[in-house]
């Protein structure tokens, strides 16, 4: 698995392309870890090119999410292939993580929030 990191705006963009599996699972987490300490808290994983996903995978995204809604942020999938999608469905975890269509769809989900946050 490999990760490269970019930004759009304030939204940290996670490209991922390999498998989220037991294997990678803890260097998704101690990515964002770090993005965290340095205060970024608006986070889109792009999954276009994940292949699979396995429980611990799952796992991850679940953990990512709950860590970033705790520093008053928002993590969001976007774009994942027909087979991690049905993960997320079949365990209902679409219900909790944000999943967006498209990369611009989610970067925008981001934007908004970080407007709304800001109008409070």
């Amino acid at each position: 698995m490999e990760i490269n990191v970019g930004m759009d705006g304030e939204v940290v963009v996670l490209d991922m392309t390999g498998d989220l599996v037991a294997s990678t699972a803890e260097e998704l987490k101690g990515q964002v870890s770090k993005l965290i300490e340095k205060n970024f808290n608006y986070v889109l994983l792009d999954m276009s090119k994940v292949n699979f996903m396995d429980s611990s995978g799952l796992g991850a995204c679940i953990a990512v999410h709950k860590t970033l809604n705790e520093s008053n942020g928002m993590f969001v999938c976007a774009k994942p292939s027909e087979t991690v999608s049905k993960v997320f469905r079949v365990t209902r975890a679409d219900s909790k993580i944000s999943i967006a269509p498209t990369r611009n769809d989610g970067v925008r989900l981001l934007h908004e929030k970080i407007l709304e946050r800001r109008k409070k």
